[in-house]
């Protein structure tokens, strides 16, 4: 069985230095990615439910997971963004 923390969060974040969104991904071990390039909230949302579990599959030849989705809000400044 899935351990709870094993599989990383996808959450839609508004870009505080420019216009627009993007989606961070946080991982069990701390790290984020950021995945940038979009226009609104319903936007990144929709790649979150549609596109986030080919993603995931491709980075790292997942198994079976289940995405942990959480409420977008104000993200840092200082954000990375990394779309690969």
């Amino acid at each position: 069985m899935d351990e709870p923390n094993s599989n990383p969060g996808f959450e839609a974040r508004r870009l505080m230095s420019a216009c627009g969104w993007y989606v961070r991904v946080g991982w069990p071990n701390g790290k984020r990615d950021h995945i940038p390039g979009f226009v609104s909230q319903q936007e990144a949302q929709r790649w979150i439910e549609g596109k986030a579990p080919t993603w995931l599959s491709e980075r790292c030849n997942a198994t079976p997971f289940h995405l942990v989705v959480s409420r977008p809000h104000h993200s840092s400044p200082f954000a990375q963004h990394h779309r690969n």
